[in-house]
């Protein structure tokens, strides 16, 4: 069914050049609803399809209103709509899973927004290398897919994260301490540059693209195709190990100490998990895994040993098990993420656990009766994860300095709060809590001074704390795939390349 155009978009003239964004952006949804290979695929404001794909983004603070959407289904479409937007000069943004949180991140609030959401199919042949997926499936769509061929990839730990936003970001995975980061698996990228090209980019071909894409996010092109290495088994050991406040001391030093023996088991990971809400209880976790399914390895003797209340601790495909750990997510709801990397110290995490008590408190005082949660990852990052990045070609995260002098534990910050107007209240908190932190680090010489893209509050601009060699390559390949700067000038979501 065609959908209207509005009439504005009716009477715009063919050349754009020197006219304000706004007419540009109203060209390029008129010229993309006329098009006939995309009818059905652009949706204009007013539409049942616009009103409902627009309420499907995760953080109501990332469902940013253009003024048009379009939602290709082949690298074709997707080479047709880049040029039209070259040519019209007409401002974009890009959304894969529609996961992250701050507004910009995926979405523009005038102009397009390119969608990959249609394009979400996993591709494998039994006992091939690389799986081929689609930058717009979830990766609960890819397990599936995966599944019942006996085998997986590192993907993310939620069925409903994005795989373009994931992969471009980095990665980081129930693989990450065997592979590396997802990026350190992918063997090839499918991209349609800005003027339409449709170009791979591997170890062979494109080279200086493939690893600038590799944490690179999307300043290069559409990300169309990501050909993953196939991790040899699907099945997974894992679950939640609780903790009372009574055990905090031991529970923490004993998650340094596992961190400090990575290396010795490749499979084993552990991360953490702490909760807490508008109401008084705080939940503290150990998320185990064994990427390869073995029950309690050795490696997690100590961690398993100190006392606990919970333990949901079971084997499956992660096609299974990854459901489970994203549990429901609803969508409407107003999320901020902000993300830290640290010294992995125990007096970091001491300080972390008992200033999230103080900002908890005073948020349940200035918000009454609001619904909100807090929930704090501490993820390890380790010399054994980073190696597998030089043996893969490379990636552009930098991340070779973090743990040049032992490991680092990236410290996230995931709050989701019921309205706008308690938003306006307890964000500000929660960035005084994170500044707390980040003062102790400092203090301490503890603060790394990194910031993972995936995770990011939308003022960290992860980029610039890659490293002077890494941005020169980001650069230069930049301006040598991109040499009018579209995608710095025109797109608006997401983080661009420092100036």
């Amino acid at each position: 069914m065609k959908l209207a155009i509005p009439i504005f978009a009716t009477t715009v003239s063919a050349s754009c050049h020197g006219r304000p964004p706004a007419y540009a952006n109203a060209k390029c949804c008129a010229d993309l609803a006329a098009d006939a290979s995309l009818q059905g695929k652009v949706y204009l404001p007013g539409s049942s399809a616009y009103t409902t794909r627009l309420g499907e983004y995760y953080s109501a603070n990332a469902a940013l209103a253009p003024s048009c959407m379009v939602l290709p289904t082949t690298t074709d479409e997707v080479s047709k709509i880049a040029a039209l937007i070259h040519k019209t000069k007409c401002q974009f943004g890009m959304r894969a899973g529609g996961h992250s949180a701050f507004a910009g991140s995926n979405s523009v609030a005038a102009g397009v927004t390119v969608d990959f959401g249609y394009m979400n199919t996993t591709t494998y042949t039994a006992g091939d290398e690389t799986a081929g997926v689609q930058a717009g499936s979830t990766w609960g769509k890819a397990y599936a897919a995966l599944d019942p061929f006996g085998v997986t990839v590192a993907g993310g730990r939620a069925s409903v994260v994005g795989v373009g936003g994931f992969i471009t970001g980095g990665g980081y995975s129930f693989h990450s301490n065997s592979a590396g980061f997802g990026c350190d698996t992918v063997r090839n990228f499918e991209i349609v540059l800005a003027n339409g090209t449709v170009v791979n980019a591997n170890a062979d071909e494109n080279a200086d693209l493939w690893r600038a894409q590799k944490g690179g996010s999307g300043n290069f092109g559409f990300i169309t195709r990501v050909d993953l290495d196939v991790q040899p088994t699907n099945k997974l050991w894992a679950g939640f190990v609780g903790f009372q406040p009574e055990q905090i001391e031991g529970y923490y030093q004993t998650y340094l100490d596992f961190v400090d023996n990575m290396a010795s088991d490749l499979a084993s990971q552990t991360l953490l998990g702490v909760i807490a809400n508008e109401g008084p209880n705080i939940t503290r976790n150990a998320i185990v895994s064994n990427s390869r399914g073995v029950v309690r390895a050795p490696a997690f003797d100590r961690i398993l040993a100190v006392p606990n209340v919970t333990e949901t601790l079971f084997t499956d495909s992660i096609n299974v098990i990854v459901p489970v750990f994203t549990g429901p997510t609803p969508l409407g709801l107003f999320s901020n993420w902000i993300v830290e990397m640290y010294s992995s110290d125990i007096r970091m995490l001491t300080f972390i656990d008992a200033a999230l008590l103080r900002a908890t408190a005073e948020m349940r005082i200035a918000a009454p009766g609001s619904k909100f949660q807090v929930l704090l990852e501490l993820q390890p990052v380790t010399q054994s994860m980073v190696q597998h990045s030089v043996a893969n070609g490379g990636n552009v995260l930098g991340l070779e300095r973090v743990v040049a002098d032992g490991p680092a534990v990236m410290f996230l910050i995931a709050l989701t709060v019921d309205t706008a107007a308690n938003q306006d209240i307890i964000l500000p908190l929660t960035l005084k809590f994170r500044d707390e932190v980040n003062a102790f680090a400092d203090s301490l010489g503890l603060n790394k001074n990194w910031k993972y893209a995936p995770y990011a509050f939308g003022d960290q601009d992860p980029l610039s704390h890659y490293g002077n060699e890494n941005l020169a390559l980001i650069r230069s390949v930049s301006k040598k795939f991109d040499p009018r700067g579209d995608f710095q000038r025109l797109r608006r979501s997401g983080f661009k390349i420092p100036v």
